[in-house]
């Protein structure tokens, strides 16, 4: 990366103004779309806090989050994450999620949360592998229609990730360790999964028996997308049935596992 990243908090209107084009950079937003400077300021100025990533003294990434109530105590939300499409991969991203970990362990929360397109398997990787989060909620169509340059054409389905900031798996993955997770290395029964011929399978079984399922995704969804929303559609369905039904059913999302053209979210029971 040619200039160094810094990560700092954002308070004066003019870099909380520097967000809006970023927003419109990544999702390629309408105006009507974009998380104003005005509400990031209402939200720096009564707790919350956004934080940005600078490269020579541009702002390249950022991520905003204000307090939720939540199963009996105050969770950080996290609303927006983003990088620059150019420095995705590079790190930033999880460097502005650490800063806001610090900053929200430092306050007092012991929680985080946020939603992310289930489809996306690029965010599946980072918040299950890089971060360790879990996820017990699903949530169909969850914005209405959308018409950024992401989610325009499907339904804005959301998994919500939930961070355990102080259990000793996160804490390992924040010093950049690898903690093996038993529930992953596993074998899991697939409940939805493309066959040798390329057609799209989902089990429906009476009762769920085992201790894991996996449930496949598109290693390429947009790329899906581009050459056949018909069949991207249908997978989001496919995917959206299977999965509710297993966190219907008691089991919680507890990993992901991308390996070439495959990749597949792991359900566990929960304990």
């Amino acid at each position: 990366m040619p200039n160094e990243i810094v990560i700092r908090k954002l308070t004066a209107m003019s870099d909380l103004s520097a967000t809006a084009p970023l927003q419109k950079d990544v999702w390629r937003m309408h105006d009507v779309e974009v998380a104003s400077p005005h509400t990031l300021k209402a939200i720096v100025h009564s707790g919350g806090a956004v934080f940005g990533a600078e490269s020579a003294g541009r702002l390249v990434g950022f991520c905003f989050g204000f307090a939720a109530w939540r199963a009996g105590e105050l969770w950080l939300w996290s609303h927006m994450a983003a990088v620059l499409p150019a420095l995705q991969g590079g790190g930033i991203g999880f460097r502005l999620k650490q800063a806001q970990r610090e900053w929200a362990l430092a306050q007092g929360y012991r929680r985080m949360a946020w939603t992310f397109d289930p489809m996306q398997s690029g965010n599946a990787n980072f918040n299950f592998n890089l971060l360790g989060v879990t996820a017990r909620n699903y949530s169909v169509n969850h914005y209405g229609a959308m018409q950024d340059g992401i989610n325009a054409g499907l339904a804005s389905d959301r998994l919500e990730a939930q961070w355990q900031l102080d259990s000793p798996r996160v804490a390992a993955l924040a010093r950049g360790e690898s903690p093996q997770d038993a529930a992953d290395a596993q074998a899991a029964s697939m409940l939805l999964t493309v066959d040798q011929d390329g057609r799209l399978r989902r089990e429906e079984p009476p009762a769920f028996v085992e201790a894991r399922y996996g449930i496949e995704i598109p290693a390429d969804f947009a790329a899906l997308k581009a050459s056949d929303i018909g069949r991207a559609q249908n997978w989001q369905l496919q995917m959206r049935a299977a999965m509710t039904a297993l966190l219907e059913a008691g089991y919680v999302v507890s990993g992901f596992r991308r390996a070439g053209e495959k990749a597949r979210y792991i359900l566990s029971r929960e304990t």
